[in-house]
């Protein structure tokens, strides 16, 4: 059977701190392979002001051009918005019955997982947890769930947040995030 890794962002911009965890992943659990997948509309950041999604959708895809085994994947390009984990997994696993799918999260994310559409059935799938910086609250009882486990993965001191705010403040964001990714910005 084939094993892959799901690593669901809105990647505003994918930055080093991706990539990293990305590379961590792939070798710690063996994937033949790790999707970026690249969401249009999360439902948990509707209000937020977030780029193009057919600009994320291309500076990831300019970054995986280079890559073997990172894939950029618009799947939910083709799902009805917003996206939710949930649908998105069921989507995937029907179009690839043979494969076996490792979902990646930021523990800041394992925190609101109770909050999301359809979590239990998320929960069926092998939750591999990555540590996060400056995580303001404790981890909630799904820590302990059997599909979830807790990787010690690099934590990066770096965020899309951080790189926008650079951006904004005309700052050198060029060191925090792939050489493909600042070439793609810079033209925008």
């Amino acid at each position: 059977m084939k094993k892959k890794g799901l690593f669901f962002g809105t990647f505003d911009p994918l930055h080093n701190g991706h990539v990293s965890i990305a590379k961590y992943f792939i070798k710690k659990l063996d994937l033949e392979e790790l999707w970026l997948i690249v969401t249009p509309l999360n439902p948990f950041k509707k209000t937020q002001n977030i780029s193009s999604e057919l600009n994320r959708l291309e500076m990831v895809k300019s970054f995986c051009s280079n890559q073997k085994q990172i894939i950029c994947s618009s799947v939910e390009f083709e799902l009805s918005k917003p996206n939710y984990t949930a649908d998105t997994l069921n989507y995937i696993v029907n179009k690839n019955p043979k494969t076996k799918f490792f979902v990646i999260l930021g523990e800041d994310n394992l925190n609101s997982l109770h909050l999301w559409k359809d979590f239990k059935n998320i929960l069926e799938y092998p939750i591999c947890v990555y540590p996060r910086k400056n995580l303001k609250k404790p981890s909630n009882t799904l820590i302990n769930h059997k599909m979830v486990r807790i990787y010690d993965a690099p934590v990066m001191d770096i965020s899309s947040s951080l790189i926008r705010n650079l951006i904004k403040e005309n700052k050198s964001f060029k060191d925090l995030v792939p050489e493909e990714i600042f070439d793609k910005m810079k033209k925008l």
